[in-house]
């Protein structure tokens, strides 16, 4: 009888165990896509204290964290289109529930041309050539999202907006590049009405230096836990969720880009505060 009893015990035990497994999955998966924003770049723990780990950890998903830094929307789909030749991203993607993608800002900072573009966009004399690249993005996006459907046919997509964090003598750069971005978005969401969901995360960075890692341009931890209650509200709103205050298992931990990885660190460290002077960043400045 003892023995018996036991066992009951140890397959009580062993049930117990397994529930909070079951329970973190039991939703399905959360991907994240794209670019360094999904990826997590400006905080140093990204796969533990990201936004899209935030989100999973909150409403009960497995993660998967599939972004990369300075993916363009013609790098991502270059890999989607080999990702779904392999078994081992097919049957991850097949389980997807949501997939959060951020892609488009690239095509832009991330151009051979960048500085032309950024110099052109300044004095407002480029605009074709920015047109041309938001006509290819658009074409990207469709491709990109097609794959998407192809691959995670229950998945719903949330197409992220760009958000635009700069406010000073530059800022007109980087709304020349985020408006059409987002107006493609828009574009895109008019033309194929239920691919996806538009998810704008400026909310949770616009007019927000706090929440701005010390490079201008990434969320830092804090930003970081912001966007995951922007999108924590989206998935509410669709029946994906229930909860909408991020539970942050693992915090942020930030660190200046400059500083980490520039050898002359007076140099990176004047470099720092000019950006954030050029950027109307000068909240952070004593930070």
């Amino acid at each position: 009888m003892k023995k018996i009893f036991s066992v009951i015990l140890a397959l009580c035990l062993l049930a117990s165990l397994c529930v909070p497994v079951f329970a973190e999955s039991s939703r399905g998966t959360l991907i994240t896509l794209g670019d360094s924003i999904a990826e997590g770049y400006g905080i140093m723990n990204s796969d533990e204290a990201g936004y899209g780990r935030i989100v999973a950890d909150t409403d009960g998903y497995a993660y998967e964290n599939f972004a990369r830094t300075a993916t363009d929307s013609a790098e991502l789909l270059d890999r989607l289109q080999n990702w779904r030749e392999w078994s081992y991203y097919r049957n991850i993607f097949a389980r997807a529930t949501v997939i959060c993608l951020s892609i488009g800002s690239n095509d832009y900072f991330d151009n051979d041309d960048v500085y032309k573009l950024a110099v052109g966009a300044f004095f407002g004399v480029n605009g074709k050539k920015l047109d041309a690249i938001a006509d290819a993005y658009y074409e990207n996006l469709c491709a990109i999202i097609d794959i998407l459907h192809e691959m995670s046919p229950d998945a719903t997509i949330l197409l992220q907006k760009v958000y635009c964090v700069w406010y000073g003598i530059s800022a007109h750069i980087f709304k020349a590049c985020q408006t059409r971005v987002n107006d493609v978005i828009d574009r895109y969401d008019a033309a194929h009405p239920g691919a996806v969901v538009v998810c704008d995360i400026s909310p949770a960075m616009d007019r927000k230096p706090e929440n701005l890692a010390d490079d201008c341009v990434h969320p830092n931890a804090a930003g970081n836990v912001a966007i995951a209650r922007v999108v924590l509200q989206k998935l509410c709103e669709l029946g994906l969720g229930t909860e909408t205050e991020p539970v942050v298992n693992v915090p942020g931990e930030d660190y200046n880009f400059y500083v980490e990885y520039m050898e002359n660190k007076t140099l990176a460290k004047f470099l720092t505060v000019l950006i954030k002077i050029l950027t109307g960043n000068v909240k952070n400045l004593g930070r």
